[in-house]
Order: C-alpha cells, then structure tokens, then sequence
C-alpha cells in the first residue's frame, strides 16, 4: 500500500553519482526513530516490466504472484514501467483500463513510468491514467522546464513490517519512442543521475525506510543466463550497474525486453553484491528477489534469493478461491468478454504466418531449411519474435499497406509514393492458425488491431531523393544532436524500393546505392513518405524526416488502412524478400602480366535472409553478370562473425573492358523474390595491358597512355579462350571456406532498441548492419578466393562501432564519394575509380562503385 512521501533523513552512508568519498548522513541531520526491520528479518520484493495490457497471460501472472507472495509475510510488488500501451486487444479496445484494474487488484505496490504510459500524452498520464492507479507513478529524471520533477520520484511503501522506498526512472529513449507533441515541454535527463539525486532528497527529508530500490525503466540490450550478467552493448546499462549509489540495495530494470537475475558488485563496497533483474515482458516471468537484514544493519540477498520464475507453469486451479487472484481474474474475464463481439470480426485472410524477425534464441531452420519456432506458442496474443535490427515480412506488409492505401484513396498526388514502417510499431504476428472459432487462415479485427495497436493517423509527407537516403541512414539510430546511440532499427520500405548498404561503414556513410521502380533514386527530385503521424515528428529518431514538406492527414488511423488493405488482398502470402543487400569488397582483384599477378575480384554480399517464420534458408547467392558470367557462392554462416554471408569471386573477369559499367543482378537461392541491381565499373590493368587472350582491342591503362576508357569493346574469351569472359560460374574452393553450418543461434542479441511506441526494445539476434559509429571494431580475417580478408564484426545489436580492418579506399575522384570499404584487402594493389554520381544535399551517395585494378 502507498504511503504518501513525508521525507525521510539518511539511514546509514550516501554515495552520490561519481562521489569520492562517502558522507556519513547522520554527520548532516540527527538520526530519528529506528526504521522498522530487526536483524534476520526478511523482504521479498517481487518485480515485473513491460506488461502492455497482456490481460491474455493474465491469470497465469497472477497466480504466480499470489502464489509466491504467500510464501513471504513481507513482500511487495513493483514494477519497472510500461503497464499499458501497445497493449493486446482486449486491453486496448478499453483504453487499457482493464489492465490499470488489474494491476490495482493484484495490489501493484509503485510502479515506475514507461515511455508507453506517454503514449497518448502527458495529460493523458497525469489526468486519466494515474488517477485510476492505485499506486504511485515514479520518475526521478522527467523534470519540466523550470527544473521541478514532472512525476513524484519516489514513494514509501509497506511490504508487511518493513518499509520499502522506491525511486522510479524512465529512459531517454522515450524522446525518440512516442510523439515529440505527448513530451512537449518535458526535459527527460540521465536516469542514473536522477535516481542519485532523489536518494539525496530522500535522505534529506526525514522520511524513514529499511529498503531501498531503484526501478529504472532501462535495461541491458541482451538476455543472461539464471546467475549470469546479460550480454550487452548499450553504455545506460553499464552506468546502472556501477554508478548507483551503494545505499540501493536491489536494482530493476525495464524497457529492452530481456531475461536476466544476477547479483553485481555493490560500487565502492568490496564484497558486497547486490540484484539486478529483468523480466522480460508481456507477464512471461516474474523477479523475485529475498533480502535479509544482517547484524550489521545491512540487506543481503539469500542464497538462491534472486530469480526469475516463468509464470506459464502456474497451477490456476491452486490459486482459484484465493481473494486477490480471483478479483484479478474477473477483472480479465470481463475485458475478454467486452472486447469478443467487435474483435471477432473478420477482416481478411493469410495463406500462411506473416511475422516479425525471430532471433536465434526464439528460432532456428529446421532439417527442411524452414524457420520455425524453438518452442510452441501457446499464446498469439503476446508471443513475437521482434528482433528489431532485421527487416521482416510483417514489415514489409504493413509498408506496402500503407502505400497501397494513400494510392487507392487517390491521396498520392504527382510523386512516387514510399511506404515506410517502424519495427516498434509492430506488436504482434498474424498467425494463421485460427486463435478461436474464426477457422484458419482468417485475420480477425482483434488481430489485425493487435498486431498496429497505436492508433497513429496516416500522414504523408514529401521529402527530396538526398532526404530519403539520410532516412535510411537514420535507421542507424543518433539523437537529436546527430550522436550515434546504440540501437539499429531496421525500417521496411514499400516494395518499389531497393537499396544497397555497407555496414562496415561510418556514420551517415552507409547507403551506397538506391533504387526507386529499379531506377536510380534522383537526389533532387521529390517522393512522398507515407508513415504513422508520430514519425514525421521525429519519433524513433526520424530526424530527416520531420523535416519533411507539405506533410498531411490522410484521415485515417494506420490500423484501419491495414484493415482495408488486408479486405482488398484476399489470401495474402508473406513476402520473404529483401530489399536490401549489405555489400563489401573484399579483394578489388589485381592484374600485372609483367609480375604474373592474377587474382579476381571477391564481394562479400549479406543480410540476404529472412527470419520471419516460414523463411526459407538462403543456400547460395548468385550474381548475374550479364554477357561477363554469373557467378555463384555458398551462402553460410560465418562463427567468427555471427552471421550469413556469401563471398562470390568474379572469375575470369580480366577480360571486362575498362570502363564498362557492369550491371550486378544478386539474387538468393532458393527463390523468394529478392533480386537487387548494382553497378559495379570494371578494373584497369596496372602494368601490361590486357591480357592477351582478351583481344588486341583493349583498352590499355592509364600508365600506358591510354586513353580514359571510351574504347570498350565485348571480351571474346576467358584467360583459356573458351567464350566470354566469366563462363566459369563454379565458385572456388575456398569461396567462404570460414562457413560452418549455422548453430541454433545465427545471428546475436540485437539492439537494445527499446523500442518506443514504436520501438521498445530491441530483441536479440541481429545479423543486419549494427551501429557504426566509426571503424574501429574488431576484424574477424578468413580466406577468400585466396586472399586474405577481414571480416566486418556486425556481432549483435546495439554495438557502437564495427572495426574493419584496411577499410581505405582511395578516391581517384577528389569531389566524388567515396568507395566501398574493401574489407581486409590490401590499398596498395588497387584504387577505386572515377565514374560515381554524388547525391546533393544530405551527404553524397554513390550509384556507381568502381572496383579497379592497377
């Protein structure tokens, strides 16, 4: 139960954020009556996060809950943010006011603030949704513009005989996660800090506890094994753990959506430990921490006393006829009931699963090279793969949706139309086994208002060619000052976009190529972007494209145009394509006839799968080269970098006159659709000319007097005279000779995103490009077409940098872009030429990559 906050003075030593020394508090103000606990007392403190209205795996929550707290006379119930908001259907058709009455009925004791708990506006937060709480809505770091705190920081509540105080924080992110207009005015500083400072004003207020935690709407960007740190890569999260002040005695996390239960060193106290939880999300677990009061006035955890415990195995019929469960039960019952008649409604049908990105620790390819679950899903409502970091079916629907709408509705106007999709602003899969008695294959109201729950309009908005590029760098995510965060999030595009990427490059320096309807994007004409409203405002860090010109309301919510899309495509089938290719040179080839030098060009091509469910598993990659050969490599799992790629050598490409632009044509195998266009200029020869089975009609290099290339004839046969140059399709021996069979797991724990209203939270497993926010990031080398090569470290999510080694490229062209990072392969045989278009506007983008021979 709340006790509203009379302030409290310092028990014990307080150590501030960065503090040297500690300050003895009773050296500031006389100690007042002793707290409540005695030594050997006992408090259970029990934690969950990121619930969003997930009423369907409600009544396993609360038995779990009821159950456990039966065990502990002393126990309180926290939680770390984000009780409501992009909730499951049931939740949302009502305003998530089912879910506040739950939590109220479970007897939720604080809660800290989410960023979803902004969705609809602070207003909205401090007007409806906090009145209706039972409990204490916490921030310590939300302040409005004079300074003052936004939302109380922290609360005093009783878990049985002991008093346990709470200070609340919600993470930064939230600025890029929900609409700039909700936060107007708002100023959302360093957790950490915040949570500090709120203990200095707590220990100067005279109000009196026994147990100190903090409960940060913030967590890790990876999952830990029971025990075990989490894997990670976000900098907020190292901060926590360390820089906390030592008087918190248990910290909770939020907002990445992750699984972890370890004790971490107490900062400044050798010996001491102290738990550090997170649940996960949606009530799969719950935290559950058991401290002790020891003689020496300190809160210890029991051994085994920190844990998570899964809710799915909850013995409901055990729980029934307890009071608190059953209240909580008809509370879900009644939502259910209430949201069947209009969620029941259908509104389209699938020929099979359209899902999100699953990540290596949800699923894998089975023996028929199908991605499938790891475990079977015994809730639709709330189970998602949401690997964020990779582009997915389900996005690239909900994309093509949204242009097929503004265009159907006659809103298009005179430009080519980009469908553009958030990964946080999907909640949930389509599946195609019926949930209920819809039958198979049919999408009901339910689903569909489930899977884009926000209810964001649909506005359009028109951008330049340049402005889109620096969209799709963007998904690089950066603040609002343009420094580079953690996370990736992987945008889907409408399928009349295709674009080429380099994720070994820096910042702002990733998209090398980008097709509109197979044509090179014009920096200077204009498209329209169609989107949710709360992105052209610059949410989830959509900088360039809040900037956008003419932006307009369509009138209607993006859920309703999903609806009407999915009513005029009968039968749809998930579309495993992707529509961008992650590129790098590997070797750019070298020929001297005078040296007996000869080795060809290698590209390593990946991001070429799909981890939506149902997926095919890629097996090869061919490159068409049109009348110069196609060329063909194994596409496999690289263990050093943890990923799929394929390394394709451009065989007998000698005889490919100098200056000839090279249409590229990459497709995957098997076929799902994907087959991206790049243009790759052939090489020069650095010292005899062509070779002699190549014809006499070639052009000779630079160094030889030459001319600049104009002369560029049909090559009449391979280094054999045995036809066109680049007949040889058959891939080396050692082509991706470092490719093992994929583990269970192909990819690692991607980006913390956390997503916001959009994006939550980043889920593992992310094989496309990572933050790069410069090139030093460790080089993996393996043997190519044999040459040595390094490959790019795209580990993971949330990584701040890659590290590509001899990633130079020189630049024949002083005012032109520069070239693909040729990844390990040696500057000094080779440079790469003139011969690129640059993008006006937002840094240059080059549609034509020369790789060059000298």
């Amino acid at each position: 139960m709340f006790v509203p906050p009379v302030r409290r003075l310092a028990r014990g030593a307080s150590v501030g954020l960065g503090a040297a020394a500690v300050v003895v508090a009773s050296a500031v103000v006389p100690l007042g009556a002793a707290v409540a606990a005695e030594s050997g007392d006992e408090v259970n403190l029990l934690t969950f996060n990121d619930f969003h209205g997930a009423l369907g795996a409600g009544d396993a929550f609360a038995c779990t809950i009821t159950s456990t707290q039966a065990q502990h006379p002393n126990s309180a119930l926290l939680s770390a943010g984000d009780n409501v908001g992009g909730s499951a259907f049931a939740s949302a058709v009502d305003g998530d006011e089912p879910t506040i009455d739950f939590l109220n009925a479970l007897g939720v004791d604080a809660s800290a603030i989410g960023n979803h708990e902004f969705d609809k506006g602070q207003d909205d937060l401090t007007d409806r949704i906090s009145p209706r709480t039972d409990f204490p809505d916490l921030a310590a770091n939300v302040y409005h513009a004079d300074g003052s705190h936004a939302l109380e920081p922290y609360a005093i509540v009783e878990a049985g005989d002991v008093k346990v105080a709470v200070i609340g924080a919600v993470t930064t992110k939230t600025l890029g996660k929900v609409s700039p207009s909700a936060i107007e005015g708002l100023t959302f500083g360093n957790p950490v800090e915040g949570v500090n400072k709120a203990i200095d004003e707590l220990n100067e207020s005279g109000e009196e506890y026994d147990v100190l935690v903090a409960s940060y709407h913030e967590g890790a960007s990876g999952n830990g094994e029971p025990g075990s740190a989490p894997s990670n890569s976000d900098p907020i999260f190292d901060e926590i753990v360390t820089e906390t002040s030592s008087e918190v005695d248990a910290i909770f996390n939020g907002d990445s959506h992750q699984t972890y239960a370890f004790d971490a060193p107490v900062p400044g106290q050798d010996g001491e430990v102290r738990p550090v939880v997170q649940t996960g999300s949606s009530g799969a677990n719950i935290g559950s921490v058991t401290l002790t009061l020891g003689d020496d006035e300190d809160w210890d955890v029991v051994e085994g006393g920190t844990e998570l415990i899964a809710t799915e195995n909850a013995d409901l019929d055990a729980c029934a006829g307890t009071a608190t469960y059953d209240a909580a039960s008809q509370i879900i019952a009644d939502a259910i009931a209430n949201a069947e008649v209009l969620g029941a409604e259908p509104v389209g049908t699938i020929s099979d699963d359209i899902t999100t990105s699953w990540g290596s620790t949800v699923a894998e390819y089975d023996e028929n090279g199908i991605r499938q679950t790891l475990a079977p899903v015994t809730d639709q409502a709330t189970t998602k793969g949401d690997d964020r970091s990779r582009h997915s079916a389900a996005g690239t629907m909900l994309a093509d949706s949204m242009k097929w709408y503004l265009e159907d509705a006659g809103l298009d106007g005179e430009n080519e139309v980009i469908g553009w999709m958030n990964p946080g602003g999907i909640r949930a899969e389509l599946w195609n086994e019926a949930a209920g008695a819809e039958g198979d294959g049919v999408v009901t109201y339910a689903e569909a208002n489930t899977m884009v729950p926000f209810g964001n309009t649909l506005n359009s908005g028109e951008v330049t060619g340049a402005q889109f590029k620096q969209m799709l760098e963007e998904q690089w995510q950066r603040d609002a000052e343009g420094a580079p965060t953690s996370e990736f999030l992987a945008f889907n595009v409408s399928n009349n976009v295709e674009y080429v990427l380099d994720s070994t490059r820096e910042m702002d320096d990733h998209i090398v190529d980008i097709r509109i309807n197979g044509e090179p994007i014009d920096p200077d004409a204009t498209y329209t972007i169609v989107t949710a409203s709360f992105l052209f405002e610059g949410g989830d860090n959509m900088w360039a494209l809040s900037e956008a010109q003419n932006v307009r309301d369509s009138g209607v919510l993006d859920r309703d145009a999903f609806i009407d899309y999915l009513g005029a495509n009968e039968n749809l089938a998930p579309d495993y394509s992707q529509q961008q290719l992650d590129l790098q040179i590997l070797d750019g080839g070298e020929y001297d006839s005078e040296a007996g030098v000869d080795t060809d060009p290698v590209l390593r091509l990946g991001g070429l799968e799909s981890l939506s469910l149902g997926a095919p598993e890629i097996t090869s990659v061919s490159v068409d080269a049109g009348e110069h050969g196609t060329f063909e490599a194994p596409y496999a799992y690289l263990e050093d970098e943890g990923r799929y790629v394929g390394d394709v050598t451009l065989t007998d490409w000698l005889c490919v006159p100098e200056g000839t632009v090279v249409p590229l044509t990459i497709t995957a195998v098997p076929d799902e659709g994907t087959e991206i266009t790049y243009e790759l200029p052939s090489f020069t020869w650095s010292a005899g000319g062509a070779p002699e089975v190549c014809g006499e009609d070639q052009t000779p290099p630079p160094s030889d007097g030459g001319d600049d290339g104009d002369d560029t004839t049909t090559p009449p046969g391979d280094e054999e005279g045995e036809g066109g140059g680049g007949e040889d399709t058959t891939p080396p021996a050692d082509d991706a000779d470092d490719a093992t069979t994929p583990p269970a797991d192909d990819a690692t724990t991607p980006p913390a995103d956390d997503a916001d209203d959009a994006s939550d939270d980043a889920s593992d497993d992310a094989t496309v490009p990572p933050t790069t926010g410069g090139s030093d990031a460790d080089t993996t080398d393996s043997d190519t077409a044999g040459t040595d090569t390094a490959g790019t470290d795209t580990t993971g999510t949330d990584t701040s940098g890659t590290d590509a080694v001899d990633t130079d490229s020189t630049d024949v062209r002083a005012d032109g872009p520069s070239d693909l990072a040729r990844t390990g392969a040696d500057v000094a045989p080779f440079a790469f030429a003139i011969g690129a278009l640059a993008l006006a506007g937002v840094g240059a983008l080059g549609l034509r990559r020369r790789l060059t021979r000298r």
